[in-house]
């Protein structure tokens, strides 16, 4: 007979915490960089703007008036870009959707910058690349994933 104790050691993915199985990629991390420089740039010329407005407050409006439109999309996609990067930062599938929807936006305004001379071809790219990665099999099924785990529970 044998007398030595039989072990059974569980499977790693069951003892290990999910935050821990899952590898973020680095594509995702780019983009996720790519997000946080991007909106870290845009709260420092948020704040930029409001220094300006408190030392020179007519001035600044007199300025600012005829693109304060352009100014508050440029607040607004601040504050979407944020929340989508923090979608993406915790899987969540209205992250992933959300940054779909940030690329064709980003997209869109870079055709017609093209088309009106004044092509951004870094940002055409970098768009281009982003939409590619974000639509591969294993980074879409790491979103799917979160929203699967919700329907089942």
């Amino acid at each position: 007979m044998n007398s030595l104790p039989t072990h059974s050691t569980p499977h790693p993915s069951t003892t290990l915490p999910s935050s821990l199985r899952r590898r973020r990629p680095f594509g995702l991390y780019m983009i996720l960089i790519l997000l946080t420089v991007q909106g870290l740039l845009g709260a420092v010329l948020a704040a930029l703007f409001a220094i300006s407005a408190l030392a020179l407050p007519g001035e600044f409006w007199a300025t600012v008036e005829p693109e304060l439109y352009n100014v508050a999309v440029s607040l607004l996609l601040l504050l979407i870009t944020v929340v989508v990067a923090f979608g993406l930062w915790r899987y969540r599938g209205w992250g992933w959707y959300g940054m779909m929807l940030l690329l064709a936006y980003y997209m869109t305004t870079d055709v017609i910058g093209y088309f009106s001379g004044g092509p951004d071809y870094v940002s055409m790219l970098l768009n281009v690349f982003m939409v590619f990665y974000l639509n591969q099999r294993e980074v879409r099924d790491l979103f799917e994933e979160s929203i699967a785990a919700k329907v089942g529970a």
